[in-house]
């Protein structure tokens, strides 16, 4: 009797579900691995084990333990960067090397090596002397830090010691980056490699209403000109070449204004929030499906350079300002229907202020692009938490 091969995904999140169930439908059996019990994806996985994935060389005791087929990262950094290590040291598919994911998830390393290539980046410096050099407005960041966390706009030189500390502070590594502001809107260019060439891509426009770093509302792109769609295109194609990246996944943020554009984050894991569904519901492409072939060593299936749109679909993440006891949604009055409503947490639990903290995601198909471009920005008015009087209070 012959049992199904083993995959091994580091990520239990609520994101990681799709992935999951994308590596059971190509008939894997998952190994899920996480310091997080309570995370949706051990109760759905075939097996669980319960370890923090950042520490790689007990990842790799596991699977080698459970002799596994593939190894997979979900929607954290973190879960990239260890796998690669793990991957590299079995001789497993679908991961870059490391140097090379290091170079694309370390915002230090990208930037000077962005810098070194010409590529459309904000100018930046490494220590407090260098960033005095630059003009303010100034961002500061943690290099391996995610959703937004320690980072500080700079406008007054006054401000730029704290904000160093702040960033610091929410490294794991300590290390920190700083870059002039650039003023625009943001999108998100999701790109799939096969053979070393893009062979389909996505443009979506993103908005941070709520927390001024972290995207809480997006929809497929309403607003970027085909002409700045090539220009990102041809430079993603760019990187793609120079670091000969392996078949996979390619997402980047970006912000662009008047004809320019600015590369702000690159990543081969999958985006969060359920970026995938957000694809899947707006084209019909199962990005989840995509996303996990090269780990599986299969090769993503053909399709259009750049799926249409299909539906018009917002996705929105409920997060509040302060902190708030959760006892339900609001929703007001909406040109929409609501699709798809995922809590993320329970009655009576305490939902932190952004960025560290979400109680719920929807999607909602509007009538038609008009509306979903007028409406996305603003979804934050109309789907609310509610919070009984005093419960509130912390």
């Amino acid at each position: 009797m012959s049992y199904p091969k083993t995959a091994l995904m580091l990520d239990a999140g609520f994101a990681s579900l799709p992935l999951q169930r994308a590596v059971k439908t190509a008939g894997f059996r998952t190994l899920v691995c996480s310091g997080k019990a309570q995370d949706a994806g051990m109760q759905t996985a075939d097996i669980t084990c319960n370890q923090n994935y950042a520490d790689s060389e007990a990842v790799l005791k596991i699977a080698q333990q459970h002799l596994v087929a593939a190894l997979l990262p979900g929607v954290t950094d973190v879960s990239y960067l260890s796998g690669c290590r793990v991957a590299h040291s079995l001789g497993l598919p679908g991961f870059d090397a490391p140097d090379v994911s290091d170079t694309i998830f370390l915002k230090d390393r990208f930037r000077a090596w962005a810098l070194s290539k010409g590529l459309p980046v904000p100018q930046a410096a490494w220590t407090g002397a260098q960033a005095r050099q630059l003009t303010l407005p100034l961002l500061v960041k943690p290099v391996d830090a995610y959703s937004g966390n320690g980072i500080t706009k700079v406008t007054d030189w006054a401000m730029l010691d704290a904000a160093i500390e702040t960033a610091r502070s929410a490294s794991p590594g300590k290390q920190y980056v700083v870059e002039n502001f650039c003023e625009g809107a943001l999108y998100s260019h999701s790109a799939f490699i096969r053979n070393g060439a893009i062979v389909c891509e996505f443009f979506v426009d993103e908005y941070c209403t709520v927390y001024p770093w972290q995207v809480n509302s997006s929809s497929l792109s309403q607003n970027l000109s085909s002409g700045m769609r090539d220009s990102v295109s041809e430079c993603m194609q760019s990187i793609v070449s120079d670091l000969r990246l392996v078949d996979g996944l390619l997402h980047t943020q970006f912000i662009a204004s008047e004809g320019q554009f600015w590369l702000i984050e690159l990543t081969r894991r999958c985006p969060g929030d359920l970026y995938s569904r957000l694809i899947e519901l707006s084209t019909g492409v199962n990005y989840a499906d995509w996303f996990v072939a090269p780990f599986l060593g299969k090769s993503t299936p053909a399709a259009p350079r750049r799926p249409a749109q299909t539906r018009a679909i917002a996705r929105h993440t409920i997060s509040v300002e302060r902190a708030m006891r959760f006892t339900g949604f609001a929703f007001k009055s909406l040109p929409a229907d609501l699709i798809e409503v995922l809590p993320l947490t329970t009655p009576g639990t305490l939902v932190g202020p952004a960025p560290g903290d979400r109680a719920g995601l929807i999607f909602a198909e509007f009538r038609d692009d008009a509306a979903l471009r007028q409406m996305t920005p603003h979804l934050k008015d109309y789907f609310l938490l509610n919070a009984y009087e005093g419960l509130s209070d912390v």
